[in-house]
């Protein structure tokens, strides 16, 4: 479904991502797991259109969708659920959740789909004409993925769900996520810091850092977290511990 061949971007100076090559395909759920700064989000920017590559090559279904604004690769049915929520905390859950209409015409399927986004998600039909801003973080990940579904997209990216939630609440979230999989037909990338959580349900993960891809399997392969951590931290010596602490270390982080 999605083919993303050896992209390479760059903010001024800094080299965010060096030739990440990833792929998705139809019905998956594949998660991308990383620290902060690893290039996860950017590459779900480059995917769907708000940046853009200066190499490498990106597909959905063979289509380039090589200099296409976001609002293109939306139309061939791409949704981004951003980090951090992003509510227009201004406006009623139910304006929220129309907002993922505005490029739809189909107004009897969009009532159909709306009724169907509430049901999945009923904390929500609860506070349908309360303004966004006053939900709790929880809830707003969950208006955020209805206003995505709101789209009819077939492929949904979705950027640290987990982001300041409590654990509870964290898997009501990846338990709906999993539930729209099936329902609703979806295909499904999400970015992770946390790869305990991802082998539960993911078929496939990359592991990611300092804009590179080091790792990738299947997640029945990786259930020990083994090849996990040595991916995610870089341990070069295979025996799953950190190396040694120079003395005086200076820790830099990148901005992602």
């Amino acid at each position: 479904m999605l083919e993303v061949d050896n992209i390479h971007v760059n903010y001024g100076r800094l080299q965010a991502l060096r030739g990440v090559s990833l792929s998705v395909r139809e019905g998956e759920i594949v998660c991308v797991v990383g620290p902060n700064g690893a290039g996860k989000s950017t590459t779900l920017g480059a995917i769907a259109g708000g940046v853009t590559p200066h190499a490498g090559r990106i597909t959905l279904r063979g289509q380039s969708l090589g200099g296409l604004p976001p609002e293109a690769v939306a139309r061939l049915g791409v949704s981004l659920v951003p980090e951090g929520r992003h509510v227009f905390g201004s406006l009623t859950v139910a304006e929220n959740l129309r907002i993922g209409t505005f490029q739809r015409r189909d107004r009897a399927a969009v009532a159909a789909d709306f009724e169907r986004i509430l049901e999945h998600f009923p904390r929500l039909r609860e506070r349908l004409q309360q303004p966004a801003g006053r939900l709790s973080g929880g809830e707003q990940q969950m208006l955020v993925i209805g206003r995505a579904l709101m789209t009819r997209p077939r492929l949904v990216m979705v950027d640290e769900p987990s982001l300041g939630l409590a654990p509870k609440i964290v898997d009501q979230v990846y338990d709906i996520l999993i539930k729209l999989r099936h329902a609703a037909n979806l295909t499904l990338l999400i970015n992770e810091q946390s790869s305990e959580r991802v082998l539960k349900f993911a078929d496939r993960i990359y592991v990611m850092r300092g804009g590179r891809i080091h790792l990738e399997d299947r997640a029945a392969n990786l259930q020990d977290g083994k090849a996990i951590m040595q991916a995610y931290f870089g341990f070069a010596d295979g025996t799953g511990a950190p190396p040694p602490l120079s003395p005086a270390p200076t820790m830099k982080r990148a901005a992602e």
